[in-house]
């Protein structure tokens, strides 16, 4: 969302509460899997108090964020994102790609105004419901669309974004089962080289990579 996107080249510091050394280089090396594709830049810190906090929580789903610079919303004392490891590497590492594009300022894709969706929303808030959840939940999370007023999208609906749920057949209508995305799909690179575009110019270039190469030496 535009009014939640980070100032242009601004260095974020993330802090990695409650994990094991193995945790944390499992978030670093997915958080990183963004780096590439944004003019920010990213720096691993050993103190809580980073611009985006993440703590491990095995209690509340596979993971949460809040998007953008919500972050800045929250106290210091609280995290801004929690990553359940309790699930397979492939798909903790796949849940971090998404939180950390939520940590970014994106929504999810399945929202897009242009999605192709045929959603069985009672269904999918029956779903919500077995697990205590409340409908306006469901809206929220899978059922309801983004106005283009309110959010910039993509060029495309792209139903392989790493923003985007799987959708069983228990979810859908018609049409076929969307698999789960387990890394960035092409749109998701371009759209947030979009949102945050590199300066192309060769002194952009080069003062990117001396940054870069600046807080690699630093970071944890």
């Amino acid at each position: 969302m535009p009014d939640k996107l980070w100032p242009q080249h601004s260095v974020l510091t993330i802090s990695r509460l409650n994990m094991t050394q193995e945790q944390k280089d499992l978030v670093k090396h997915n958080i990183n899997k963004w780096a590439p594709h944004t003019n920010l830049y990213f720096k691993f810190i050993d103190s809580p108090d980073g611009d985006i906090r993440i703590t491990a929580d095995n209690t509340t789903g596979p993971g949460w964020s809040k998007v953008g610079t919500d972050a800045k919303k929250v106290a210091l004392s609280e995290p801004t994102m929690g990553i359940s490891f309790t699930r397979s590497a492939d798909s903790v590492a796949a849940t971090i790609q998404h939180e950390f594009g939520h940590a970014l300022g994106l929504k999810h894709e399945h929202q897009h105004p242009d999605r192709t969706l045929d959603l069985n929303r009672q269904n999918i808030y029956d779903e919500y419901e077995s697990r205590g959840q409340f409908s306006y939940e469901a809206d929220n999370d899978i059922v309801s669309t983004f106005s283009r007023s309110q959010v910039k999208t993509s060029a495309d609906y792209d139903d392989k974004s790493i923003m985007h749920y799987g959708f069983p057949a228990s979810r859908l209508n018609s049409g076929a089962p969307i698999p789960r995305n387990f890394k960035l799909s092409e749109g998701d690179k371009k759209f947030m080289q979009s949102l945050y575009p590199e300066d192309q110019t060769l002194l952009g270039k080069v003062l990117s990579s001396s940054i870069r190469a600046m807080i690699s030496s630093t970071t944890t």
